[in-house]
C-alpha cells in the first residue's frame, strides 16, 4: 500500500475563516494565533489533500513542539523557537502530547 501524508486543516475561531492548512500557527485572514483549543481535521477529499514529493520533504512525520519560553508553535524539525530563539531541549511537551492531555485531538470534521 502507497504511504500518503495528508495535511490537516483548521478553522479560526476569531474570524471564521475555514479550511487553514495545519502549516499555518495564525489565521491567513486576520492573523490571529491559533492555541490549544484549535480542532484540527482531514480535508473532505483525501486525494487532493495528498501531499506531493516537494511539500513531504518540507515536513516531517514528527509532532511540533510548543515553546516553554514564549508559548510559540515550532515545526519539528527546528531546534530554536522561531520567535524568541529559545531551545527545543528546555520545552516539555509537544503540541500533539498536549492535545492529547487536554483531550483535542485529530479528528474529522462533521
Amino acid at each position: 500500500m502507497e504511504e500518503r501524508r495528508i495535511e490537516g486543516l483548521w478553522d479560526c475561531v476569531s474570524c471564521g475563516t475555514k479550511g487553514i492548512k495545519a502549516r499555518y500557527d495564525a489565521c491567513v485572514s486576520c492573523g490571529k494565533p491559533r492555541g490549544m483549543e484549535t480542532v484540527f481535521y482531514l480535508p473532505d477529499d483525501l486525494a487532493a489533500a495528498t501531499l506531493t514529493e516537494e511539500e513531504k520533504a518540507k515536513t516531517t512525520n514528527a509532532p511540533d513542539w510548543l515553546c516553554e519560553y514564549c508559548g510559540a508553535y515550532n515545526r519539528s524539525d527546528r531546534s530554536v523557537c522561531s520567535k524568541c530563539g529559545g531551545d527545543r531541549s528546555d520545552s516539555l511537551h509537544n503540541y500533539g502530547r498536549l492535545h492529547e492531555l487536554t483531550g483535542m485531538l485529530f479528528g474529522r470534521k462533521k
